[in-house]
């Protein structure tokens, strides 16, 4: 009878430490469930964040104040230049380089003009629409006009002004610049925001006959970097 006891009691003991093992490996295992999940969670949390971050970062480079810059290209020239009285004709031939210095975004341009103006902006000799277009990033676009101007009467008094001035062999004038912009990249884009440069002054040499009332192609004697106005 007491050795059944000591059997029986041995036999307990072994069963309850079996089940105490089998437990111990099921908690093990438990934890290192939920240790794989939390680290899943943790990861896609970080991520996600990160994400977020990103974005934000995106959007405040974005919609920094870091406007595209215009340049006049020093090829242009002044076809040609004709003073009868009060009549003035005339036709240019300018090249403006738009540059986008954003590193990852491409700017935008739409409802672009151009306007020629002598003396001051407020005597403007020709208005004229360019096509909208797009420049990729820390790239340029160069827009190609040729405006020409014909004013029978001396507005402004230009006509007079330019038949003075042209005895020194040069004459200056000025170009606005005026579009809508905006930025954008495969995150996000700015809202369109209003551009207007001015180009002053361009100087071109022209033949100083003030006899001969036609010049034939004056040249533009340097670029000039345009400065923003708004």
């Amino acid at each position: 009878m007491y050795t059944y006891t000591l059997l029986h009691h041995h036999f307990l003991v072994k069963l309850s430490l079996s089940l105490s093992h089998k437990q111990t490996l099921a908690m093990s295992s438990n934890c290192c469930s939920c240790c794989v999940l939390f680290c899943v969670l943790f990861c896609v949390l970080s991520g996600i964040i990160a994400f977020v971050c990103f974005i934000g970062l995106m959007d405040e480079a974005i919609d920094s104040n870091n406007a595209p810059i215009f340049e006049v290209n020093s090829v242009g020239a002044l076809n040609s230049l004709t003073v009868n009285g009060t009549q003035f004709t005339s036709e240019f031939n300018i090249s403006v380089s738009a540059y986008n210095p954003k590193d990852y975004s491409r700017a935008y341009y739409k409802a672009v003009s151009a306007e020629l103006f002598y003396g001051g902006e407020g005597l403007v000799l020709n208005r004229t629409s360019l096509p909208s277009f797009t420049t990729h990033s820390n790239g340029a676009s160069v827009i190609k006009m040729t405006p020409s101007v014909n004013i029978s009467e001396d507005f402004g008094g230009v006509a007079t002004d330019v038949a003075l001035r042209r005895k020194n062999g040069r004459m200056e004038f000025g170009l606005i610049v005026s579009a809508l912009y905006k930025y954008k990249n495969r995150w996000a884009h700015s809202d369109w925001t209003s551009l207007k440069v001015v180009c002053n002054p361009l100087k071109f040499a022209v033949s100083p006959n003030v006899y001969n009332t036609t010049a034939t192609h004056g040249v533009l004697l340097e670029g000039l970097t345009c400065t923003r106005n708004y």
